[in-house]
C-alpha cells in the first residue's frame, strides 16, 4: 500500500483563506470518476511543524498494540478475520458490495505523517477518519499533529475493540493529553454528524462507487467545517 492510498481527504481552511468558497464535490449518485486533484490543492500557510517524526510516533503507539497486531503492521498483513456480524453489517452498507470491500490495510506512519504535513494539520483542527480500522491514524493525529480532537469511526466491533484497548493502554502510561479528546467510535461512518471535523480521511480503495458516492454526500451534507473536497490518487 502506498503511503497515501486512494482516499477522500478534506480541510478546513485558515484564516487566510476563511472567505473563500466551498468546492463542488463533482460526485454522481450513479458513478463516480475517481481523479486526481491532489496537484490543484494549494494550503494558504505553510504545513505546521509537528510535534515529532514518524519513528517517534512508531515508537510510541506500537507497545501499545498486542504483539499480533505489531506484527501484521510490520508484515503488512492487516486482514485479520472478521466476524460473520461484521461480515454482513460492511455488505449492508451497499447493495452492490463485494468481498473485494472487505480488504483491509492501514495508512503506514510516514504516510500519515506526509498527510499531516499536506494539510497543515495543528491544535485549532478537527480531525476524522473514517474507516479507522485499529485506530492507528487516529492516535497518531492526536499525538503528532496535535489536533483539538481526533476521532476514528471503524464499523467493525473487533476492530474497534483493539483500537480501545491501546488507547486505554496508551492513557493509562499517561501518553495521552487529556485536554483534547480522542475519541474511537464503533459505527457506521454514514450516521455520522461531522458538524465539527475540519479535516476527514477516508481511505476507499476497494469500496464500491456506490458506497463512497453517499460517503461523499453525507460529508458534502454534514461537514459544514470543510472547506475542500480534493480526491484521487495521491502519492
Amino acid at each position: 500500500m502506498s503511503a497515501l492510498a486512494v482516499s477522500v481527504i478534506a480541510a478546513a481552511p485558515r484564516v487566510s483563506r476563511a472567505h473563500a468558497p466551498r468546492r463542488d464535490l463533482g460526485v454522481s449518485s450513479r458513478a463516480m470518476t475517481m481523479r486526481c486533484r491532489a496537484s490543484a490543492v494549494q494550503l494558504a500557510d505553510p504545513p505546521v511543524r509537528l510535534a515529532m517524526d514518524a519513528d517517534t510516533a512508531r515508537a510510541i503507539i506500537e507497545p501499545a498494540f498486542d504483539a499480533d497486531s505489531r506484527q501484521r503492521c510490520m508484515s503488512g498483513d492487516f486482514t485479520p478475520a472478521l466476524s460473520p456480524e461484521d461480515i454482513a453489517q460492511a455488505k449492508a452498507m451497499s447493495p452492490t458490495q463485494s468481498d473485494f470491500a472487505l480488504t483491509y490495510g492501514e495508512l503506514t506512519y510516514e504516510g500519515c505523517t506526509r498527510l499531516g504535513e499536506l494539510l497543515g494539520l495543528g491544535p485549532t483542527d478537527v480531525f476524522y477518519d473514517l474507516g479507522s480500522g485499529l485506530g492507528r491514524a487516529t492516535i497518531q493525529a492526536h499525538l503528532q499533529w496535535g489536533v483539538r480532537r481526533a476521532v476514528g469511526v471503524e464499523l467493525s466491533a473487533e476492530r474497534s475493540g483493539l483500537a480501545q484497548m491501546a488507547k486505554d493502554r496508551l492513557e493509562q502510561n499517561g501518553q495521552l493529553d487529556d485536554s483534547r479528546p480522542l475519541d474511537l467510535v464503533c459505527g457506521n461512518l454514514l450516521e455520522g454528524g461531522y458538524r465539527e471535523a475540519t479535516a476527514v480521511y477516508l481511505c476507499c480503495c476497494c469500496w464500491d462507487t456506490d458506497f463512497v458516492s453517499q460517503a461523499l454526500a453525507v460529508l458534502e451534507e454534514r461537514a459544514v467545517s470543510l472547506f475542500l473536497f480534493p480526491y484521487g490518487q495521491l502519492v
